[in-house]
């Protein structure tokens, strides 16, 4: 069905455009790609090619407990690679077939109109280009609205649970937070924990009492925020990387960077000389990171992306993965010449964080005790 309406979205979205063949790590490179009945059905009966037809029935499964919107998925090579990418770096399927019947997935990927809350459109950390624009702005990141067009599988359910206005408050209250030049990175996530934690006992519709009273209610959490290795528990990440790592083979090699840090006598004073390593090559390191996760926050509905989770759930989530991220960067500083290497880490690390289960894991795992 086509969807037309007007779409709020960040403000890179509207000159956003594919890299194409110059893409180091194509949208197929270790994604899965899910389709509905319909484009499963028109799939298989496909008029093509032999040498296309071979890739298509070695590719697509139907999954075991199918939907009509999510039916089956187009299955990896032994490399991990889409049987339709072509050595140049081209889609078999839309080179030989068009467009219009590419899956929806693999059409609009980075891109994911929402409308169960209100119509939004953004871009996906997990495409290199979104991190390299969002890396190219001096400027804070904005909104913008515009009219576009989708041909989606369906429409989806509208939420019964939260509204376009209670989403909006608490997003621009947390990218005010982010965006704010005159705190840095740590402060920032402790005073947006401990927000996120003050709403589970009030209303948050009525947030706004705390936003006129800022320095006074988290004046509480400055401790917390003073450093970030004071504040972290090696032991807790040592679990997820390990998990991560056997879970996830585009970031086994990052996260057996980590273990090893973490195996050395002092891993704290290791991450700390790397991360200003780190921060002598890329001096607006922090700002990166904010921005990423201002854009991961708009792009998954943050902090209404998992059903179940409470508010204070989403604030120790986002901690974990800001922190995760850092000590990702930190422990693979001798990885990280050039920005090219900075942007393949964190564009593996959201495709993970945004298209597996991994939150869910890993607040599993921050709050199992051994």
């Amino acid at each position: 069905m086509t969807i037309k309406d007007t779409f709020l979205s960040p403000d890179y979205y509207p000159s956003f455009s594919c890299k194409g063949p110059d893409c180091r790590h194509t949208c197929c490179n270790g994604l899965t790609i899910n389709m509905s009945q319909q484009e499963y059905f028109k799939l298989v009966g496909l008029s093509c090619s032999d040498e296309l037809r071979q890739g298509l029935d070695l590719a697509i499964k139907p999954l075991s407990n199918p939907d009509p919107y999510k039916y089956a998925e187009l299955c990896h090579d032994f490399f991990g690679n889409c049987r339709m990418l072509m050595d140049n770096g081209f889609c078999r399927l839309q080179y030989e077939c068009g467009e219009d019947v590419m899956t929806y997935a693999c059409r609009y990927f980075p891109r994911s109109p929402r409308l169960n809350i209100s119509p939004r459109v953004a871009c996906s950390c997990g495409c290199e280009k979104t991190i390299e624009m969002l890396m190219d702005s001096k400027e804070n990141i904005s909104t913008t609205s515009g009219e576009y067009s989708f041909d989606l599988a369906g429409e989806e359910v509208k939420s019964e649970s939260v509204t376009k206005d209670e989403l909006e408050k608490i997003q621009n209250y947390l990218f005010e937070i982010l965006q704010n030049k005159d705190i840095d990175i740590d402060k920032k996530i402790a005073d947006i924990r401990a927000f996120l934690e003050s709403q589970d006992s009030q209303d948050y519709q009525n947030y706004a009492t705390v936003e006129n009273d800022t320095d006074q209610h988290f004046s509480d959490h400055e401790n917390v925020a003073n450093s970030f290795f004071k504040s972290i528990n090696i032991c807790t990440f040592v679990k997820i990387a390990e998990f991560v790592k056997d879970q996830y083979y585009t970031m086994a090699d990052y996260c057996d960077a980590f273990l090893q840090v973490a195996e050395s006598d002092d891993p704290l004073d290791t991450l700390k000389a790397n991360r200003d390593k780190l921060y002598s090559t890329f001096p607006e390191l922090d700002t990166w990171i904010c921005k990423m996760f201002i854009n991961d926050i708009f792009y998954t509905q943050f902090p209404f992306s998992e059903k179940d989770m409470t508010l204070s759930q989403a604030g120790q989530l986002l901690e974990c993965e800001v922190r995760f991220l850092q000590m990702l960067l930190y422990s693979n500083v001798d990885n990280i010449s050039s920005r090219d290497d900075f942007v393949d880490l964190c564009m593996y690390y959201f495709r993970m964080a945004d298209f597996t289960p991994f939150s869910h894991n890993a607040l599993v795992l921050m709050n199992k005790n051994d």
